[in-house]
């Protein structure tokens, strides 16, 4: 599934902005999941979500004026994807908005 956020942050600036954000991200995840994140490349961010037993690959490439995601959505999920895909969509949003 594919998500696109529009910003007007600059690359740099919505970097910032996630990697501030991505500490609290984990506290929201429903079920009490878990997060592990890496920057795979200098404006590529990888995600996994752990929820419900299963695990949830995020891409996440930040541009100058969006950030561009794919979430994988394992089969055993597939019935929540549009809330995971809301929930990754909003958690984004805030980390994006909060300077």
């Amino acid at each position: 599934m594919e998500i696109t956020i529009p910003h007007n942050l600059g690359q740099a600036e919505a970097k910032r902005r996630i990697d501030q954000g991505l500490p609290k991200l984990e506290q929201h995840i429903p079920g009490g999941g878990s997060l592990k994140s890496a920057w795979v490349s200098e404006h590529s961010l990888q995600l996994t979500i752990g929820a419900m037993g299963q695990t949830i690959p995020v891409r996440l490439d930040v541009d100058d004026d969006k950030l561009r995601g794919d979430v994988t959505v394992p089969m055993f999920l597939k019935m929540m994807s549009g809330q995971i895909g809301d929930f990754v969509r909003t958690s984004a949003e805030k980390m994006l908005s909060k300077a």
